[in-house]
């Protein structure tokens, strides 16, 4: 036994793809408890719980529909728990790892040291930030993950002498083809990676005539350039998308009307989007993530770099003193040249569709994943720049950059992560302080700076399946986002009606509801906009509109909505919010002495607000309830000389704000304290 495993170890492949698995392992596995659901995510979650899981293969029926197919299954196998689809998403990121290993073992097999380490940047290559995103982005993976297996399937089939092997690899590799392009139609440029490693491989093996090269290509291309123009007249001639960037014809409509500013727009959007991936994407983010993070943070992040570096130093010793892979790569030369071109390639023809489609890749948004199917060609491209170093300075480059990567990968998962808590912390508050919510209710959310919500379903996919979880065909609830054209539809009181994929979306503005979470450190607000109460955090767009806030679309009676923790997690433990949230429900209905109660009771568990503006239910309870001697000590020690949380509220107070005679709301006294002392 002692011998098979020393044997075992003794092989470079094998311990190469055990330092990758643990490598990948170690970086992502350790963020996946703390992840959840975001942006896209929500409006599959509500589809599939609403309307059953063959409602999301019509979902994309307007761009993308083998997706939905895909989607589809993959919800009935994964459900709506969270860790379930985290899991999913690594798996194919290291299988897409893998298959970039393959490939490079395939070309460059006497570079094993080399492509090991090539691997692993390839994996944690910091152009692409969105893998905690994984209900979405497990659609991208998987589609970039078999297209890397179909490019090595067919290098295999070039190195496999046995005929059943180089059949049984040749068919994978073009089912895989036709696998990829029909889910993402922008990865197309793949097939330029593909053709660029052909021409290499058979131009190294002896085809060095190009009407040689070209027929030998040909011999082995033609399946999959069957494959590709089937899928392109589909696209162009057949299929036509809603959506403007998977729209043929209102993209070549844009182009023939305008073709000298949009050829210049591609040539310059694609010189920019290739600096943006070989180069500014190992530095440009990395910098925002190193200089936003705490150093608590800053230490984990370097701790499992460190781990990383020293399984990466591990195989290195070995590699030297079992496998003399270092002689054995100075033997074959440094293919710095062929890194360099063969990356440049990789990258131009994996831009230029996403370009050409009016997209563009964005290091600043983690949410966009365009560039994920350049990393092969920006890490290629990097090696070649690394290699062109001084041989001592080499491994000491690729050291950095490696933990550079992982350091990042490590926080940008603890921005998703916070992200993720501002989101769950919203919606279990609600539930606490929200029994149940009005059909056609207008809900709209906002998060602090660089956590705002993009689009309405990241409102309303989680309240309806928190407080409508039965079947239904649209939303009950629903949603938008804020922002300064959706203030003016508040003040107008518009109620337009859309689509959103197939799903028909009508709004009235009549009946908004906005909720604010200012802070870190604050709770979810329910802004009543008889009076609103707002934070000091809280945007000058929450306090425009705040007046507009209807918390009557709040049921205050009856059994409280039920959480489905698979989803959201396990319900908060009740700290300070949980008591802040009961007494802004007892304010709604006038009950004074309830907040009398919960103020004791916070006061007995020594709880206490980070944010000021949540002592105002407790401060006006007290004053209703008759303990005025307990709201002045209140105003004393928490609000006195908070004007940005004062001066609103004593605007609201300057005359009777109209709550129910039978409230008793004292608010002459109350202004007395707040606005007088």
């Amino acid at each position: 036994m002692k011998q098979t495993i020393q044997r075992l170890f003794k092989n470079e492949t094998l311990v190469a793809v055990l330092l990758i698995v643990l490598a990948t392992l170690v970086t992502y596995g350790f963020s996946i408890p703390k992840l959840g659901y975001y942006y896209d995510d929500w409006y599959l979650l509500w589809s599939g719980a609403a309307r059953g899981a063959a409602s999301i293969i019509p979902l994309f029926s307007t761009d993308r529909p083998f997706m939905g197919v895909v989607y589809s299954l993959a919800y009935r196998l994964l459900g709506d728990a969270s860790v379930n689809w985290q899991v999913y998403a690594l798996l194919w990121r290291l299988i897409g790892g893998l298959a970039f290993f393959w490939i490079l073992r395939l070309v460059w097999p006497k570079h094993k040291t080399l492509t090991t380490l090539m691997t692993l940047l390839f994996l944690f290559y910091p152009g692409f930030l969105s893998l905690p995103d994984a209900n979405t982005k497990q659609n991208h993976l998987y589609g970039f993950g078999t297209a890397l297996l179909s490019i090595a399937l067919m290098l295999q089939a070039l190195r496999t002498n046995n005929r059943v092997g180089k059949v049984l690899c040749g068919v994978l590799s073009v089912a895989l083809t036709a696998n990829y392009l029909w889910i993402y139609e922008y990865m197309i440029g793949l097939e330029g990676m593909r053709l660029a490693l052909l021409g290499y491989v058979l131009y190294r093996d002896g085809f060095k005539q190009v009407g040689a090269l070209g027929k030998a290509m040909l011999k082995v291309y033609w399946p999959y350039a069957i494959v590709a123009a089937v899928f392109l007249y589909w696209r162009l001639f057949i299929f036509e998308g809603a959506r403007n960037a998977t729209n043929v014809t209102k993209l070549a409509g844009g182009y023939l009307s305008n073709l000298r500013h949009m050829a210049v727009q591609l040539v310059l959007g694609t010189a920019k989007d290739f600096l943006d991936t070989s180069v500014f994407a190992w530095f440009a983010r990395p910098y925002y993530l190193f200089t936003n993070a705490e150093y608590a943070n800053l230490g984990i992040s370097l701790g499992i770099a460190a781990v990383v570096i020293g399984l990466v130093g591990l195989y290195l010793l070995l590699a030297k003193r079992w496998w003399q892979a270092d002689a054995e790569a100075e033997a074959a030369g440094v293919p710095f040249k062929e890194f360099l071109w063969m990356g440049a390639v990789v990258l131009a023809c994996a831009i230029v569709p996403v370009i050409a489609s009016g997209r563009q890749v964005d290091l600043n948004d983690p949410y966009k994943s365009y560039g994920l199917h350049p990393a092969g060609g920006a890490v290629l491209f990097a090696a070649g720049l690394v290699l062109m170093l001084q041989p001592k300075f080499r491994r000491a480059a690729l050291a950095g950059l490696l933990v550079l990567s992982v350091m990042t990968q490590v926080l940008n998962a603890d921005y998703w992560g916070r992200f993720w808590n501002y989101e769950r912390q919203t919606w279990w508050q609600l539930s606490w302080r929200a029994p149940d919510i009005q059909n056609g209710t207008l809900a709209m959310v906002e998060f602090p700076d660089g956590y705002q919500l993009q689009q309405d379903y990241e409102t309303w996919g989680p309240l309806n399946l928190i407080y409508r979880p039965g079947p239904a065909s649209t939303p009950a609830i629903q949603a938008e986002v804020l922002n300064r054209s959706t203030a003016y539809d508040i003040i107008k009181g518009s109620t337009p009606t859309n689509q959103m994929r197939d799903v028909t979306i009508h709004r009235d503005f009549h009946n908004l509801l906005l909720i604010s979470y200012p802070s870190s450190s604050a709770c979810m607000h329910v802004i009543d906009g008889s009076l609103p109460v707002y934070s000091a955090d809280d945007s000058l767009l929450v306090q425009q509109v705040g007046a507009y806030s209807h918390v009557e679309r709040i049921v205050p009676t009856g059994k409280s909505a039920s959480v489905p923790a698979q989803i959201f997690g396990a319900e908060p433990a009740h700290g300070w919010c949980y008591y802040y949230q009961k007494a802004s429900l007892a304010r709604q209905v006038g009950d004074w002495q309830e907040i009398g109660k919960l103020y004791d009771q916070a006061r007995a568990l020594k709880l206490d607000a980070a944010d000021d503006a949540e002592v105002i239910p407790f401060f006006e309870g007290l004053v209703n309830a008759g303990r005025v001697d307990d709201a002045r000590a209140l105003y004393s020690s928490k609000i006195k000389g908070r004007s940005e949380v004062r001066v609103p509220l004593c605007l609201g107070l300057a005359k009777d704000p109209g709550y129910p005679a039978k409230f008793g709301y004292d608010y002459k006294m109350i202004y007395q304290i707040l606005c007088n002392s």
